[in-house]
């Protein structure tokens, strides 16, 4: 049993112990009176109604299977018994008091029906917006007087007090469900916010990580080079000198050093790869969209050429994957163009939502056969074509002689995947 009360919702707990424990007070109000007034029979047939239609309620709400068979519309039929039925209870007891001609006591039925009342509003409250709250209430608020005056024959004044208590119920519960429905919004818009603010602190604390990580790359390869490749390549240049003043005789030992300097060679070269690979790239150390910016400054210091940019205000959140082809994209986009375009404008624009990215290179040079490019691989542009269809993009190439080029860029994530 207690293994039920943890797994379930907040609002099903509640209902399960507000309806439990309305039975209860009901069952000892109905079998041990408080007071001599209470013990005419229509107080105790609503006492007995009310205890029973919240046990029913109480035994509904202990049965799991339902909540998973019926799932969102679990708590609606509890919702409606629980609103509707003390309200039908209530007017049934005015309709036999009148009966009877004893009088009605609309200031303590309408006490009860409000403390019976407010945890439904709560839960529809916090379930639901305040447009099927305020729905909710108005049904209810019409409801009440209608069944009184349905109900009875003759509207007395004493009626009347009851239909205007009743308008005034309705008025504060949908009072307080405004209340409960905007704190509760409050509470989610709070709640999103201080999740983005975690993520972005998060992710703040991973780019720190990853650019001291980076930086601490860069200073082992810069000491490398210092030491390692300098000596390695002083070495090289010792005994190239060696080679020159060696006696021709002594073939031998020219063979030797010969041999020396291949091998240093290739361990020159070896440790300028490796120093490369170690080296870390503009993306880890900057990011996409700063990387791209430095990319296009660099390109613009270099050939003075006019390049203008146009990228998203907010950091992206790709994979590495996208972000290292975007980037090899637009790099050789804009090598190209340096090199071989003779143009005097160039634009890089990119766009991108939570699903789709767009980037476009785009100059005003001398162009080329676009129907040349299909069948011949010439300025990278074969390369470029391959990085896009790898992660499953599409790359389109629009030029024409003497009309500049332009290179759009665009993929879009397949079934929620961003890599």
């Amino acid at each position: 049993m207690a293994s039920i009360f943890r797994t379930s919702s907040g609002l099903i707990r509640i209902f399960r112990f507000f309806s439990g424990g309305g039975a209860l007070v009901f069952f000892f109000l109905l079998i041990g009176p408080i007071s001599p007034e209470e013990t005419d029979p229509s107080t105790k047939r609503t006492m007995f109604f009310f205890a029973v239609t919240y046990g029913l309620i109480f035994i509904y709400l202990m049965i799991p299977k339902l909540e998973v068979w019926l799932k969102k519309y679990h708590l609606l039929p509890v919702l409606i018994a629980a609103s509707i039925i003390p309200i039908a209870i209530i007017n049934a007891k005015y309709r036999t008091l009148l009966v009877i001609g004893s009088p009605i006591n609309t200031l303590e039925d309408t006490m009860t029906l409000t403390i019976l009342l407010i945890f439904p509003l709560i839960a529809t409250a916090w379930r639901y917006s305040f447009p099927i709250v305020l729905l909710f209430f108005v049904v209810l608020g019409f409801l009440d007087p209608l069944l009184i005056i349905l109900i009875n024959e003759n509207i007395t004044p004493e009626l009347l007090s009851a239909v205007y208590a009743s308008l005034v119920r309705i008025l504060a519960l949908g009072a307080v469900g405004f209340m409960i429905t905007e704190l509760r919004n409050q509470q989610r818009v709070e709640r999103k916010a201080l999740q983005e603010a975690n993520r972005k602190l998060e992710e703040y604390a991973l780019d720190s990580d990853r650019l001291a990580a980076s930086r601490e790359r860069n200073r082992i390869a810069r000491d490398l080079h210092d030491t390692l490749a300098h000596t390695l390549s002083g070495l090289s240049i010792q005994l190239e000198a060696a080679v020159t003043i060696v006696d021709k005789d002594n073939e031998q030992l020219r063979i030797l050093l010969n041999k020396a300097r291949k091998t240093i060679r290739f361990g020159l070269n070896e440790t300028r790869r490796s120093l490369e690979a170690l080296r870390a790239s503009p993306l880890e150390d900057f990011g996409l969209l700063l990387a791209l910016q430095r990319l296009v400054e660099n390109a613009r210091e270099r050939t003075d050429i006019p390049m203008k940019f146009s990228l998203p205000a907010e950091k992206l959140d790709w994979s590495k994957q996208l972000e290292e082809t975007t980037y090899r994209i637009a790099q050789e986009a804009l090598e190209n163009t340096i090199r071989h375009s003779n143009a005097t404008e160039v634009k890089l624009e990119m766009k991108r939502d939570s699903e789709n990215l767009y980037m476009e290179i785009g100059d005003n040079g001398r162009g080329f056969d676009a129907e040349f490019f299909e069948n011949e691989s010439r300025f990278g542009l074969k390369g470029m074509q391959e990085r896009a269809l790898a992660i499953g993009g599409r790359l389109v190439i629009d030029s024409q002689p003497g009309r500049g080029c332009v290179i759009r860029f665009a993929w879009k994530a397949q079934n929620g995947s961003r890599n």
